[in-house]
């Protein structure tokens, strides 16, 4: 495949600054990959809801932590309000929950990115799996050209690292992160409750047939989470002053598309400068997903306009006893589509 301009810039870039070195576990790759189909277990963990509209009933997970990231339990029904256009809702149901995880990692792997940013990439792959418990369903997909599946949802830790391993020389020179997107999402729309997607990527696109907004669009019509950690922090920040104007938007955007990835789902965006926040950042994305209340509502809409409806959830409680409202921050899906008329 004829390189793209974008991508012979970051190459040339990377070359210049004398990062641009084969991956750190050096076996070979083979030719035959596959890509196999992401498929529902039949006996999968329940009881994280997914955010799905059934006859205008709404149900969402909401996380609840305080301004130094803890996450805050015990919550009552009483402390929740819910908004949907700006016009409160009446929640019909209501219960705190603790599950089991079912997430997709999502690991950029090219031949693009200097060795520095593989080596993030695979070590936060690594400690993302130590975090997993036994009744957990993992699944793993690496992309650089294309999204290749690694292993299939299962809740074996060692199949899972055994998957790992063959992140271990990059094939193409491409990234290609909106494409992956699509293919990920697509792949677990159908999947029963909640299903998160962990996503570590320096955000860069270079070769995608879908665009920037085309692929944030599909994010805001999935019922997945994404958990996006950015990698080669540290190493933009030594030397961004050698890039171009045009490689230093490229990073800025980039930043900008894990950003809203994580805001539209009811994720959180992680920009680590150094891997030993790695174990904090992916046992607090576990915690995150493990710890949820889930709420319910009967929409007072009642159009059928094939809209985006605006969710906000409201969370007013006094926490240490003060006699006043705490400030906390909540995390929920920004809204969902209604449904749509047949004409």
């Amino acid at each position: 495949m004829k390189p793209t301009p974008r991508s012979l810039l970051l190459a040339a870039l990377l070359c210049t600054i004398g990062l641009a070195q084969t991956a750190v576990l050096a076996v070979s790759q083979g030719s035959d990959r596959q890509s196999r189909q992401i498929e529902e277990e039949r006996d999968r963990p329940q009881g994280r809801a997914a955010l799905t509209v059934e006859v205008d009933q709404v149900r969402l997970d909401v996380t609840v932590r305080d301004r130094k990231g803890n996450l805050i339990q015990g919550l009552q029904q009483e402390h929740f309000d819910v908004y949907e256009n700006k016009v409160k809702q009446k929640l019909t149901h209501f219960s705190p929950i603790e599950a089991p995880i079912t997430a997709v990692l999502v690991t950029e792997y090219s031949a693009v990115l200097p060795w520095e940013m593989l080596y993030e990439a695979w070590l936060g792959s690594r400690i993302f799996a130590e975090n997993m418990r036994k009744d957990d369903w993992i699944a793993v997909v690496a992309y650089d050209l294309k999204p290749e599946i690694l292993v299939d949802f299962t809740q074996d830790k060692f199949e899972v690292y055994r998957a790992l391993q063959r992140l271990n020389y990059p094939g193409f020179r491409e990234s290609n992160l909106y494409d992956t997107v699509f293919d990920v999402l697509d792949r677990i729309e159908e999947a029963e409750g909640k299903t998160a997607v962990v996503l570590i990527s320096s955000g860069l696109d270079t070769f995608s047939r879908k665009n920037m907004g085309e692929a944030l669009d599909k994010v805001k019509r999935t019922n997945a989470v994404i958990y996006p950690v950015s990698i080669g922090q540290n190493l933009r920040l030594r030397y961004e002053d050698r890039f171009s104007s045009t490689t230093r938007m490229d990073f800025y955007q980039a930043d900008v598309v894990l950003k809203e990835m994580a805001k539209y789902t009811g994720g959180e965006a992680f920009f680590p400068r150094f891997t030993t926040q790695f174990p904090n950042i992916f046992l607090t994305i576990a915690n995150l997903l493990r710890n949820q209340y889930s709420l319910g509502y009967i929409s007072t809409n009642t159009k059928k306009d094939g809209k985006l409806r605006r969710i906000k959830v409201e969370v007013k409680v006094d926490i240490n006893g003060d006699g006043k409202i705490d400030k906390l921050k909540v995390a929920h899906r920004r809204g969902y589509l209604g449904e749509k008329k047949d004409r």
